[in-house]
């Protein structure tokens, strides 16, 4: 006996949903038949690849090396670049892309920029408008003559906000173990990859931080500061 006109439609119209629904869920796992794992894993943030020069690309971009024009160039109109400074300081040379989507991860990612102090200070005078931002900080948009001088500056490093929150457990079966760990107030520990030049901070009930710098820069860079608040147990001073 024949099903009815409509039950099969109903039925035709569950299998495209679930078909619709499959394939962005195969794709996230790098799975399916025929699926191209170097396409599927392209521009994930814990795709780092390591060049022959000792840099390292992320993203699409080489931090230590490219240049805001040379991120302009891979972000286009996304990119939002700015100068955040608190009212009395110089401040630095930021780019903002929010949304972010790495592979089939959606975040914030935040690029900053090399620049000379007398530099900025030209282009915060020179700025014709600012917004203001949390924790009393302002972001100043670049007037043309700025923004053409500031695309030399160099990219000294990337910092991307997850949209999920990010564990230990994740960042260790991605990046593998860490060279080192360090605790930060607020209960932070940040797992450390100077090879590639990461530093991964997680907290508990929090957003998790991924930031990338040249290798060369690593010490310097991040785990200086990080190593300066560092929360030191009790006893072991």
């Amino acid at each position: 006996m024949l099903k009815k006109p409509w039950v099969l439609a109903l039925l035709a119209g569950l299998i495209v949903l679930l078909a619709a629904f499959a394939l962005p869920l195969l794709r996230m796992a790098g799975g399916g038949a025929g699926a191209d794992p170097a396409s599927a894993a392209a521009g994930l943030p814990w795709q780092v690849r390591l060049l022959p020069d000792g840099h390292t690309e992320v993203f699409g971009v080489v931090p230590g090396r490219d240049t805001l024009a040379d991120t302009e160039a891979r972000f286009g109109d996304q990119l939002q670049v700015a100068l955040v400074a608190r009212l009395g300081e110089t401040g630095v040379l930021e780019a903002l892309v929010e949304p972010f989507v790495a592979g089939f991860v959606a975040g914030r990612l935040v690029l900053a920029f090399d620049a000379d102090a007398n530099a900025l200070a030209r282009w915060r005078d020179q700025s014709g408008t600012s917004q203001p931002m949390d924790g009393g900080l302002r972001r100043f948009t670049l007037n043309p003559a700025g923004r053409d001088e500031a695309r030399r500056a160099r990219l000294v490093g990337l910092s991307f906000v997850p949209g999920v929150r990010l564990s230990e457990p994740d960042v260790r079966q991605r990046f593998g173990a860490p060279a080192e760990m360090l605790a930060q107030p607020g209960g932070a520990q940040v797992l450390l990859y100077p090879v590639i030049g990461l530093s991964a901070t997680v907290a508990e009930g929090q957003r998790g931080v991924l930031q990338y710098v040249a290798p060369a820069e690593f010490a310097a860079r991040l785990r200086a500061p990080l190593v300066a608040a560092q929360v030191v147990p009790a006893g072991t001073r």
